[in-house]
């Protein structure tokens, strides 16, 4: 008996991707990666950002390490923020 088109086959764009399938350690990992992106990119990209504003801001404070602190607890705390509730406004 031909099989229906109209019914999906296991494999089909409908289906999960795990669906019998093992995940690779790659794929794990990268899993993980993708998901703490906002995290990284919080400390990667706007913790030094908001350092170098604070010390564009007061001259005096750029050999003070209290700018680099400051930036970190910003952008790590806006991008752990970011990272439970899947946005970033």
């Amino acid at each position: 008996m031909p099989r229906d088109l109209a019914q999906p086959s296991g494999d089909g764009a409908g289906s999960p991707p795990t669906a019998g399938k093992p995940v690779s350690l790659i794929g794990r990992l990268l899993t993980m990666l993708l998901q703490t992106m906002p995290l990284i990119f919080g400390l990667g990209f706007i913790a030094p950002l908001i350092a170098q504003l604070l010390e564009r801001a007061a001259p005096g404070s750029a050999q003070a390490q209290w700018p680099l602190l400051a930036g970190l607890a910003i952008g790590g705390s806006w991008g752990a923020l970011a990272n439970l509730r899947g946005r970033w406004l």
